[in-house]
């Protein structure tokens, strides 16, 4: 299992991340440069180029906060080598025109309110023009892994599924992100889970999540 280590904007961020884990960025546009930054209107964040010179870890996760940077970004990726990537929060439109193009690397949003039959509908579309979408990006807003029929249902059509931690969405109460992580981790234990267990899992907690790979192979 890929582990990602969550918002690593920052050079000392990037270098506090073991290589063996991957790890997640926000990507705004700036001019003609792209910006490594979660938060708007910050102009002295590192450059995405910048940035990749510091990068030599298993995974990237490119999370753009704006439509508009797909070709400068694909370019820039392609000329630093980063191979194993995807990009995440992309429109449904523009996944799908860059797919048809051949370009598989991003992830298609499942969750609670984000149907998982959308990504089913697409993956069906592109087949039939020999293309398809890489990775799942499986939220929970309620702290629940994907369902097992649900995640058989998108691995049967060719998805990777990328879950995300449920300390995630409770940043500011770093108190509770063990407990949480323990539950939902204790949730895929479960007979009944083993088809939810995911191929990726995006975290604050990594080092928890690779114990818990280490010992669930």
């Amino acid at each position: 299992m890929i582990i990602v280590d969550h918002r690593r904007n920052e050079i000392k961020q990037i270098h506090e991340t073991k290589k063996q884990f991957g790890a997640e960025i926000d990507l705004r546009n700036h001019g003609d440069n792209i910006l490594v930054t979660h938060d708007p209107f910050i102009t002295d964040a590192p450059s995405l180029e910048e940035w990749l010179t510091h990068f030599d870890h298993s995974f990237l996760i490119a999370n753009v906060k704006e439509e508009g940077l797909e070709d400068r970004l694909l370019s820039i990726l392609k000329k630093h080598n980063v191979e194993n990537y995807f990009i995440l929060d992309e429109s449904f439109p523009f996944i799908r025109k860059y797919a048809l193009k051949g370009i598989s690397n991003f992830a298609l949003r499942v969750s609670e309110f984000e149907d998982y039959r959308t990504a089913l509908a697409l993956a069906h579309s592109l087949k039939d023009v020999g293309q398809n979408v890489d990775w799942i990006w499986a939220d929970s807003f309620t702290g629940e892994p994907l369902q097992p029929d649900t995640a058989k249902a998108l691995r049967d059509v060719g998805f990777k599924i990328c879950a995300v931690s449920p300390e995630l969405h409770h940043v500011a109460a770093p108190d509770t992100w063990e407990e949480r992580v323990s539950l939902f981790q204790h949730k895929l234990q479960e007979p009944t889970f083993l088809a939810s267990r995911p191929d990726m899992v995006c975290s604050k907690l990594v080092e928890k999540w690779e114990h818990w790979a280490n010992i669930n192979v």
